[in-house]
């Protein structure tokens, strides 16, 4: 660590949430037919929010993004890099992250998008950490932004009820002081897991043609059943292979935050590496599974609740399909 240029610390958080809240009564009444138990006792899921025809992914990018700058202390002529993660664009091209950066006038920033579907966030944190400890950045702003209510099929019993629309931001800013900030991550990925959910419409594979837009292939599609145990199986050795390399063990965690998907997962792994619950964030609840934004709203949650503290060990860890993996390791 000492032989770093700076490291980097988490200075700035926002988040946004689209107007519309749908409980699950409202979406059983899109339905026609009453929810699963287990969306509630399982997923954890009680109320969700979407966006309207007239809101997109960068809108909700530029709402969280303001708030994250504004919270840093910054002012948008700091700002260096911005990064969106998201596997909910704008366009397929030209890059969100081009929109945004337009739209908030961070003009000194250059831009890319990182599409690591729900662990773009997770690999985001990363990514921009080592940017910064190379001495060529001092502020980077991240966003994770997911607009999903755009692609899913309004009367899919088995997609509605879980995917909703969010944005989390935060910004990444340099520091001399080596005993704060970005300690370690590791990303992992199987590729060959490809095909088990996604939307496969629309880009140079499969080309959108009246015939694909009929069989709603641009919407997101489910093609083969996702292993329930998954993360429980993967998220246990990844943190602990990241904390082993800074000489840390599962006890030593202060606060750790999971893609919000489902909570009884979370809370299994928790037993797992015997941590209590207090020692997490929970938001699916109160805003449903938001993707690639659900850690930085979480993380936003868990400092307004003051469960923070300075020197505390946090923990970010994110899954998505594909299938990828990420975690990512702060000294608060």
């Amino acid at each position: 660590m000492n032989s770093l240029v700076q490291n980097a610390v988490i200075t700035g958080t926002g988040k946004y949430l689209p107007p519309h809240l749908y409980t699950n009564n409202d979406i059983a009444e899109i339905l026609g037919h009453p929810l699963k138990d287990g969306l509630e006792t399982k997923l954890g899921i009680k109320q969700r929010y979407f966006t309207g025809k007239d809101e997109s992914t960068a809108d909700m990018a530029v709402k969280a993004g303001e708030q994250a700058i504004a919270n840093a202390g910054l002012s948008k002529d700091d700002i260096q890099l911005l990064i969106i993660a998201t596997d909910t664009p704008e366009y397929i091209t030209p890059a969100t992250s081009s929109v945004v950066q337009g739209r908030l006038e961070t003009f000194n920033a250059g831009t890319f998008d990182l599409n690591a579907s729900c662990a773009g966030f997770v690999s985001g944190l990363e990514v921009a950490s080592r940017m910064i400890q190379t001495g060529a950045y001092r502020h980077i702003l991240l966003i994770g932004v997911y607009n999903m209510s755009k692609f899913v099929d309004k009367s899919d019993s088995s997609a509605l009820p879980i995917f909703a629309d969010g944005a989390g931001a935060v910004v990444l800013s340099g520091t001399k002081n080596q005993d704060r900030g970005f300690m370690n991550g590791k990303m992992i990925a199987d590729g060959t897991q490809y095909d088990f959910l996604g939307i496969y419409g629309g880009g140079a594979k499969n080309p959108m043609n009246e015939e694909r837009l009929q069989k709603g292939e641009h919407q997101l599609t489910f093609l083969k059943p996702l292993p329930p145990d998954r993360n429980i199986k993967i998220w246990p050795p990844l943190i602990e292979e990241v904390l082993q390399s800074q000489g840390l063990n599962y006890q030593d965690i202060d606060h750790i935050f999971f893609t919000q998907i489902n909570k009884m997962v979370i809370q299994e792994v928790m037993k797992i590496i015997d941590l209590p619950e207090e020692k997490t964030t929970y938001i699916m609840g109160e805003y449903g599974y938001t993707g690639s934004s659900c850690i930085p709203i979480a993380l936003n949650k868990a400092l307004s609740e003051d469960k923070l503290s300075p020197g505390d060990l946090v923990l970010f860890v994110g899954s998505g399909v594909g299938f990828a993996v990420a975690c990512a390791a702060f000294r608060w």
